[in-house]
Parts: structure tokens; sequence; C-alpha cells
């Protein structure tokens, strides 16, 4: 064999050899590498799994465990140490914020014991009492406007001037002169009386001639009265005609007043005082005029009576005749609730009126308040039905008070609490029972055949059932069962939204499939 082959072939075995050893070098490498990747990536990961997401978890759970008072807690032994729940069962009990209280207007009062009056309810409505409220001022005589010294409104008292009338009336001025032509003959007359009494003293002339000439005296002072009964009877006051007499000039203007009102509650705008009295000399005589007496009469006790304008019939510059409304003032201070029964009442109703039972008026106030009127009386029935409705008339009475009161450019503005016109129910007493729990219908709640009060206990208020015995539109008579106490303060308004609120909080979570038909 070739040396050179020889050569060759021993070169290639020492390579041989030489690359085996080195591929198995590289794969010890190769293992050692990736066996240290290994190590390395599984260092990696314990340290995040175990620092990073740990520390969160960690963190999470200890905010869980923070909004939960109540976490790694023995509920069963004593577990709600430290807090206060005593007295509360959570199924029947409702907390409620102050800002919560504010939006229901949220009231409560104490309960009391007492009796309870069965009422029967009939529709009613505040009129005016005829014949004692309104007050007609008419025209005492033919004339013209010239001034008006009220308003609409207005409130004045007796006495008060009200119109200035310019006299129109033909009969008045013939009346007036003929008065001062009287006075004037009248004058005449007594001058030739004295020249006569001097003359017949001395014998020149007989007394039959001074004796005839007093008689025609006497018939001019008959005339005189007369016509000043006329002039009174016209509407003139005592205090006019003396300045008739006194200045023998004509009266152009009439003031017109208002009434005055007598302690029988009668006006006397028309009677003439002691005006009358003396110009007539009779003391018995009473004869109408339209103005009222000076202040200074003592025949009668008047009264300081109010009246308001209501009514304003004529203007500036306008003619009127004798007997004319002119105005109309009304006394408010009193009034009438006309209330209409039903024919099965109308016994209720008599026996009412006939014992002088109380009678009571309830009226809507603000906020769904009701307004309770008490002590009221029937003061007396009506004697027709009506065909239509069938209803009985019967009246109540009303004292009334004035709730505002203002002064503007020296006139006085009143407004009163109850005006004709106003509807109302009145509450005729039925039966009466004892020992009742009364509230208000607001403060029963109602869940089917279920009631319920809700007592306030702390910042919570806790849903009581109760047993209803009787209720109407205002009130409700809860049997004293012991379920509520005497002095325990219950919720008055808003128990139908605390009953609510509790049905919703005891229904949890919003069914996402409500109002889906499957």
């Amino acid at each position: 064999m070739p040396l050179d082959v020889i050569v060759i072939r021993s070169f290639t075995q020492i390579l041989c050899t030489v690359m085996t050893s080195s591929n198995q070098w590289l794969a010890s490498l190769r293992t050692s590498i990736l066996s240290l990747l290994a190590v390395v990536i599984a260092v990696a990961a314990g340290l995040y799994f175990f620092t990073d997401f740990g520390g969160r978890s960690t963190a999470e759970s200890n905010t869980i465990v923070e909004s939960d008072d109540h976490a790694g807690h023995d509920h069963s032994s004593g577990g709600h140490e430290g807090h206060d729940h005593e007295g509360h069962d959570e199924a029947n009990s409702l907390k409620l914020s102050e800002q919560a209280r504010a939006n229901l207007r949220l009231r409560t009062e104490p309960v009391t014991v007492g009796p309870y009056t069965k009422y029967v309810e009939v529709p009613g409505m505040v009129t005016a009492w005829p014949g004692k409220t309104h007050v007609s001022i008419t025209s005492p005589l033919t004339g013209v406007i010239n001034a008006i010294h009220v308003s609409r409104g207005e409130l004045i008292q007796s006495g008060a001037p009200m119109f200035r009338l310019r006299l129109t009336h033909q009969d008045l001025v013939e009346t007036q002169e003929n008065f001062l032509l009287q006075l004037g003959q009248l004058d005449v007359e007594d001058r030739e009386i004295q020249r006569l009494s001097a003359i017949t003293s001395s014998g020149a002339v007989s007394g039959k001639t001074r004796l005839a000439r007093e008689y025609e005296r006497e018939k001019l002072l008959a005339g005189i009265r007369a016509a000043k009964q006329s002039m009174l009877l016209h509407g003139l006051t005592e205090q006019q005609i003396e300045s008739i007499e006194r200045d023998r000039t004509l009266i152009r203007e009439l003031v017109v007043r208002a009434p005055w009102v007598e302690e029988d509650n009668s006006l006397h705008h028309e009677s003439l005082s002691r005006a009358t009295d003396r110009m007539a000399g009779n003391p018995d005589a009473r004869i109408a005029s339209m103005q009222p007496p000076p202040l200074d009469d003592h025949g009668h006790k008047h009264i300081d009576a109010e009246f308001v304008v209501s009514e304003l019939d004529v203007r500036r510059g306008e003619s009127v005749t004798a007997g004319q409304q002119i105005s109309q003032i009304s006394d408010f201070s009193q009034l009438l609730i006309e209330g209409q029964a039903y024919q099965r009442d109308a016994k209720l109703l008599r026996q009412a009126a006939d014992t002088h039972a109380e009678v009571q008026a309830t009226m809507s106030g603000a906020d769904g308040e009701v307004e309770m009127l008490d002590g009221l009386n029937v003061v007396y029935i009506g004697n027709k039905v009506e065909a239509e409705s069938r209803s009985l008339a019967f009246y109540v009475g009303l004292e009334n008070e004035i709730e505002r009161d203002e002064t503007r450019n020296e006139k006085r503005y009143v407004s009163w609490r109850f005006k004709p016109g106003q509807r109302l129910t009145l509450r005729l007493p039925v039966s009466r029972m004892e020992n009742a729990i009364v509230v208000p219908k607001d403060a029963v709640a109602e869940e089917g055949l279920n009631r319920f009060v809700f007592i306030e206990n702390g910042d919570h208020f806790d849903r009581v059932p109760v047993e209803v015995m009787a209720r109407d539109s205002v009130h409700v008579a809860l049997k004293n069962d012991g379920q509520v106490w005497p002095g325990q303060r219950i919720a008055v308004r808003g128990a139908h939204q605390l009953q609510m609120e509790m049905k919703n909080r005891g229904g949890g979570a919003i069914d996402p499939h409500a109002g889906h038909n499957h």
C-alpha cells in the first residue's frame, strides 16, 4: 500500500475520532445550556408568582376584608360584639338616612289611646249667611255721584263716608224751598205779634187780632215741623237741616255713609235717633232716614262693626235714582256651611241637630294636608229635597277669621280665611268606640290583607302588623292589643313609601329576564 494512502487514511480516522468527540462534547454542552435555561425560567416564574401576583392577591384579600366589617366574625357566638343591632329584626326593619327622611317629609307622633268617633261624610260648601252677611247700600235720593270715597275690597267701619251725591231730586228741592218760605213767614209773624202785643196793651187794638196772628204762627210751626220730617225722610241729617235753618241756603249734596249696627245686630242706618224725636215733638216717633245717627246719640247702643266693600255698582258722574243699589258691603265674620245630606242620613242629621252634637269639617290644605275644623253645630235643616240630586240641604255655623291684613294709601284691605264658594267635607257623628289607638290614615301601610305601622327605633323604623277596627278618610282606629304601645313614636306620614322600600329591599336583585316571555 502506498505511503500516501496510508497517511490519508490515518488522517481521516483521526479526524473522524476528533469530530465524534466534538459532537459528544457539543451535545453535552447543549444539554447543560438547556438545563441552565430551564432553571433560570423556573426561578423567574417562581419569583413572579410568589412576589408580584401574590402581593396583588394579598392586597385584594386585605381590601375585601376591610370592606366587610363582619368578615372573620362568628355570627353564632357574639360575632356582632361592639355593634348595636339589639332590637332590630332585619327582615322588618328599615334604616333611613337624614336625606331619606327629608325626601319623604317623614313625620312621627307618639301613640295615644282614646275614643274613636265614627262619622258619615257628606259634601259641603261655604256660603254667605242670608240676611246677615251682605248689606245693600242704596241711593236715598235721585242725583249724580260726585265722589266715591271707598274702593272694592276695602275694610270700612260703621259711619264711614262712602259716596257724595249731588241732589237733583225735585221733591227734596221743593221741600227745602217750602221750608225756607215758611221760615221767612214765621219771622214775619213773630215780628207782627210783638208789634200787636205792644199796641194791645195800650188798648188801641183788640186782643182778638193778636190771637189770630198767634194761630197763624202755630200753623207755620206745624208746617215747619212737617218739612223737617220730610227732609229727614229724604235723607238729610239733623245737622244739615239746622244748617238750612241757620244759613237759609239749600243743601246741594248728600253724603251716603256705611250703616250702624246695634246690639241686636240690626242695621240702624234708617233710624233718626233723637233728631226725629225732638223735631216731631213725639218721643215715640220713628221715621226712616237713609243717614246714620250722630255719634252722641244715646237712644241706641252702637257696635263697632266693620264691613268689606264687596261690590261697587256706580261710577263717578253716573246718575242714580232713589232706591237704586250703588254698593254692597259684607260682613264675613260669620258664615254658613251648606251641606248636602242624602235621604238615608236624614235621621242622623236630625239627631245631630237635636242633641247639638259637634260636627266636623275637613278641607284640603297644602302638600295634601287635611285641615280639620272642630266644634261646629247644625244651625238649621232645609225643608226641601232637591228633585235631581235627592239631597237635603242643612246649614252649619262657621266662625271666620282674618288671615291677611294690609294698608295701602291709608286704605285697609283684609283677606278672610274662609270664603263663600270654598268646598269641604262635613262629618256627622254616628257612633263612638273606646280604648282604641287612633292614628292618621297615612300612618297605616297596606300589603294584601295585612296592615302595618312603622315604629321609630333609633335610626331604624320597625314594621309592626296591626289590626284595623274602623277607618274613615282622616283617621284609622287600631285595636289596642299590645302590638303598639302608648308613647311609642310612629311614622304618621309616608308609611306607604316605607312599605314599598322594604318590599324592594326584600326582593333582592332585579331579574334580568323580567318582562321576557320564554
